[in-house]
């Protein structure tokens, strides 16, 4: 459509009739002025932002603006904490299972240490072939009848240990009604005359120390048999050396061990063989070399008392 088709149509004057008086315009916006004061039309005016007047700024007022109302949470109080009945049910639960666990452990501090649902009732050896199972057992019957937990397992190894054969002791609680009592006896090494001419012998360990006394030596065990009156103590001291230091696959072929000095112990083999072994030392060498020599055949002698030029007959 053209500009002049878009043009209002011109009113009609009629005779008589005073037409109204125009509508002011609106004055063009200048330079210093907004354009928003001056809308062209109201889809612009609608698009325009207003902007603040360029006069003098306006005083502020010095009054402090309005607080804000305070903001309280929306969960509000929790329903135990504002029903004092809650809470008192709350309070005797807590106090209703720890009086529960009072009860259960005082329960089972009353089954294991007083009542007879743990007692001892037997005793369990092993180890004991010297000593025999009754001594051992015997060391222990004053705990028969008590709680496990109430033995006293070190008084037992105390007494257990005391026993002459016995080098040392482990005892062991098996529940229910059980005490296990291990045992590891000594070795004897070698087999000495008792003191005095009496009858027996007495048996000695690795350390030289006393086990127990014997009637004859045990299987195995070499006899140091020397004349004390004759040969001194000093001999006696030496023999006893010497069987203590044998090396145990030697020791079992040994019957007795003799010697008419301390520079002169000699074996005598349970074969019919003679060593004559000389002063106690160097007795590893030694035992090797008569290892060594016995086995050759023929040999009835091996003299080792100077290991290092053996000799044979």
């Amino acid at each position: 459509m053209s500009p002049a088709a878009r043009r209002p149509a011109a009113p009609v004057r009629r005779p008589g009739v005073r037409p109204p008086p125009a509508a002011p315009r609106a004055p063009h916006p200048t330079s210093d002025e907004p354009a928003a004061r001056f809308p062209r039309d109201p889809g612009a005016a609608a698009r325009t932002v207003s902007l603040p007047p360029t006069g003098p700024a306006a005083p502020q007022s010095s009054a402090a603006p309005p607080a804000a109302p305070p903001v309280t949470g929306g969960a509000g109080p929790a329903p135990e904490a504002a029903d004092p009945a809650a809470r008192r049910r709350r309070v005797w639960r807590v106090v209703g299972v720890l009086v529960a666990v009072l009860l259960l452990l005082a329960g089972a501090a009353y089954a294991l240490l007083v009542s007879s649902l743990t007692a001892l009732t037997g005793v369990q050896v092993s180890g004991a072939d010297r000593t025999g199972p009754a001594a051992v057992e015997q060391a222990a019957a004053d705990q028969l009848g008590l709680p496990l937990l109430r033995v006293d397992d070190t008084a037992v190894t105390q007494r257990v240990e005391q026993l002459p054969w016995v080098a040392s002791a482990r005892v062991e609680r098996r529940f229910p009604h059980g005490l296990a009592v291990l045992v590891t006896e000594k070795v004897p090494v070698a087999a000495v005359p008792a003191d005095g001419g009496a009858p027996g012998v007495v048996l000695l360990d690795h350390d030289g120390a006393t086990i127990t006394t014997a009637d004859a030596a045990p299987e195995g065990v070499p006899l140091v048999q020397v004349d004390v009156a004759a040969s001194g103590a000093a001999a006696v001291r030496a023999a006893s050396a010497v069987a203590l230091a044998l090396p145990q696959d030697l020791r079992a072929q040994v019957a007795s061990v003799t010697a008419t000095g301390p520079d002169d112990v000699r074996l005598a083999l349970r074969s019919g063989q003679e060593v004559r072994w000389g002063a106690p030392g160097d007795d590893d060498l030694k035992a090797r070399v008569v290892a060594l020599l016995l086995p050759r055949e023929g040999v009835t002698r091996v003299d080792v008392s100077a290991p290092l030029a053996p000799a044979t007959a």
